[in-house]
């Protein structure tokens, strides 16, 4: 999963986050096929905040890479392109709604975190049955996202016993999730 580095990380993480301020989002889109794991996830974060029509179409494109690092990181961004406002929040989801099919479990992962973030103030039917298909998944980090995204959905029988489910996971993780996940809802 994209986040899974260990604390040293974060001073790389801040400086390359600062350094990338001044890059332009052709840049920033070319960063997205680096090897490193920071360089990418600090280009996303980047191109998250500007958002921008040029991005949302470079990305639409990595969906179809054949290098599941490409499509993640894809997934990764197009759940947050345009923080806050959102502007791709509809077509972006039309995307990520058919990577919870990815054979890939990090893209099936970030998808459903994705469809979670784009999904925070109203939740489609679609995007419901997608995260509810989730939470049974064989791995335990796309578990473990779409047990956190459903707590974006509505407060539904389908939705607490999903997450009632996940709460016994066997992976702690998932576990940990699922209970934020129903603190949520019921918040």
């Amino acid at each position: 999963m994209i986040d899974e580095l260990d604390g040293s990380s974060s001073t790389l993480r801040l400086l390359a986050s600062q350094a990338l301020k001044s890059w332009t989002v052709a840049g920033l889109l070319n960063l997205l096929l680096e090897d490193d794991v920071i360089v990418r996830t600090s280009a996303a974060r980047e191109l998250q905040l500007r958002g921008g029509e040029e991005a949302f179409n470079r990305l639409t494109q990595h969906l179809c890479d054949v290098r599941d690092e490409v499509r993640e990181i894809a997934a990764f961004t197009l759940g947050q392109l345009g923080t806050p406002e959102f502007p791709f929040r509809t077509r972006s989801l039309l995307l990520l709604l058919p990577l919870a099919n990815d054979q890939a479990a990090c893209v099936r992962a970030c998808a459903a975190a994705a469809i979670g973030h784009l999904c925070y103030d109203s939740m489609s039917s679609d995007a419901e049955d997608v995260l509810l298909r989730l939470a049974k998944d064989l791995d335990k980090d796309v578990r473990a996202c779409a047990a956190y995204a459903l707590s974006n959905g509505r407060d539904s029988p389908r939705i607490r016993e999903a997450l009632a489910t996940l709460a016994s996971d066997p992976e702690e993780e998932v576990r940990k999730y699922a209970d934020l996940g129903s603190d949520i809802l019921g918040a």
